[in-house]
């Protein structure tokens, strides 16, 4: 039977702390420089696109509530069946 090779490392808590505020920092800084601009970074969808996309969405939820997949419990509110009976 081998034994287990046990690896430690010993780390300086206030050097840690302080690469950590500087690496969060950065994060910080740059979420705030894309506050108020779109973070996709991607070309814009065509409108025509969009419009597409939306009625699939709009057929498959029709589907799913005819076929029960999804239930309709009052105003904005759904239940998904998530296993057949």
């Amino acid at each position: 039977m081998g034994r287990a090779l046990k690896i430690t490392r010993k780390l300086n808590y206030d050097e840690y702390i302080e690469k950590m505020r500087k690496q969060s920092l950065q994060l910080y800084v740059a979420i705030d420089a894309h506050r108020g601009k779109p973070l996709r970074l991607g070309k814009a969808r065509d409108p025509e696109e969009n419009v597409v996309l939306f009625l699939l969405d709009y057929n498959r939820w029709q589907k799913a509530l005819a076929s029960g997949e999804i239930e309709k419990l009052g105003p904005r509110r759904y239940r998904m069946k998530w296993t057949k009976e």
